[in-house]
């Protein structure tokens, strides 16, 4: 194959589509940030872990990481232009595995996410992310400049609408939330119009005030018995668009928080006293009073973020946002220098879902926007986030190191 051409399918991969030779050839600088965002992971892990029941938080992160870096390793061994090959038919297992979560998934805290295998809990939503993304890559390098087509733009937005609509019926509103950055990030990069895009972010400010007429009439009960009442009349009466109870509390409660301080809004406000607490340099690794006497929930998951910010303060706080910056901005080099679109497409992809996390997760710490279920890559406990986010690490490695093949 020579150029960059733009059809493909599995015969125009190089002869060698999987080839271990290719770790030599690895660009070692990406690994260093992500060895160093894991290390504090695992270190706020063993703190978290000390305060918690469940204290080998930290040594089954390590174990998530071991096997991430395994698929993150199969995957710089294969040539990307050969697994995205077989995109639609991963597309497909994708909403097979998202129908089986919303029959027959484990209800995890009033959410059906969970497809459980003996021991192993499988997040399908988590590993869809991946998916779309390959599958996106191979539907704008099958169409080429077709793009600026409307009919050929909207047709994009359709692929990655039907797993979104199924992961918000799980109700799963972060994930789903993700799969919206990263498409109009890679609409961007494959050259579509962009009056396209701007009628598109049009489009989704017009929502403000269909969420204004969800929200503008809804007062929880102040009595928590009468409340359960409220929410399941709510929810038995619910409309196809309407918003769960539970996602109207945490806008309500995000727009006004001392109406449930010790309800929905405690989250938040014990999230801001811990960020908060920090200081300048911290109270020390360990000593983090919110995390240590239990007023700062799920400080291991979704708030691990402000635990760290507790023990290590503003100045550790901005050394871990300039490695995640770090981090990020080397993913967008790959995407910057890869002479291949689809290489730049699949690098662009995982770094919008990974900043996507990032940014949310922070600024949910800090209060500046609701509480969802958007976990910290590298930081935050879970198995199947963890691997998925190592196998985001594996295509950002595997673009760089291919360019020279389509350089003539």
């Amino acid at each position: 194959m020579s150029g960059t051409a733009t059809e493909f399918d599995v015969h125009d991969a190089t002869m060698q589509a999987i080839n271990p030779r290719n770790l030599r050839h690895v660009d070692w600088l990406m690994p260093i940030f992500v060895l160093a965002l894991a290390g504090v992971g695992w270190a706020t892990l063993h703190s978290a872990g000390q305060s918690m029941e469940n204290s080998n938080l930290a040594q089954k992160q390590v174990l998530f990481f071991c096997i991430g870096t395994c698929i993150a390793l199969a995957i710089i061994c294969v040539d990307y232009r050969f697994v995205v090959s077989f995109a639609p038919l991963l597309y497909a297992c994708a909403i097979l595995l998202l129908l089986a979560v919303l029959v027959t998934a484990k209800s995890v805290k009033g959410s059906e996410r969970w497809l459980v295998f003996g021991p192993f809990n499988l997040q399908p939503s988590e590993f869809t992310k991946i998916i779309v993304i390959y599958t996106l890559a191979w539907y704008f390098a099958k169409i080429g400049d077709k793009i600026r087509k409307l009919h050929w733009f909207l047709l994009a937005f359709a692929i990655a609408a039907l797993p979104m609509a199924l992961i918000l019926a799980q109700p799963n509103l972060g994930t789903a939330a993700s799969l919206g950055p990263l498409m109009l990030a890679m609409l961007f990069v494959a050259g579509c119009r962009i009056r396209h895009l701007a009628i598109v972010l049009l489009a989704a400010t017009s929502l403000i005030p269909l969420i204004w007429l969800q929200m503008h009439d809804f007062t929880p009960d102040r009595d928590i018995r009468a409340r359960e009442r409220q929410k399941a009349a709510h929810e038995e009466n619910r409309a196809l668009y309407e918003f769960h109870f539970h996602q109207k509390m945490r806008i309500y409660t995000f727009l006004n928080p001392e109406s449930d301080p010790k309800g929905s809004a405690w989250q938040t406000i014990q999230s801001k006293i811990t960020v908060g607490s920090g200081g300048r340099y911290g109270k020390g690794y360990g000593l983090g009073t919110q995390t240590r006497l239990d007023y700062l929930p799920e400080h291991h998951t979704d708030f691990i973020f402000s635990q760290f910010a507790e023990e290590h303060g503003f100045v550790g706080v901005v050394a871990v946002i300039a490695l995640f910056a770090a981090f990020l901005l080397r993913g967008l080099t790959f995407a910057r220098d890869c002479p291949e679109i689809m290489g730049a497409l699949l690098a662009t992809g995982v770094v919008t879902i990974l900043a996507f996390h990032v940014f949310v997760n922070i600024a949910i710490t800090v209060g500046l926007l609701p509480v969802t279920g958007i976990p910290l890559p590298f930081l935050s406990y879970g198995g199947s986030f963890y691997i998925t986010t190592m196998a985001g690490v594996g295509i950002l490695l595997s673009v760089p190191m291919r360019k020279r093949v389509f350089v003539n």
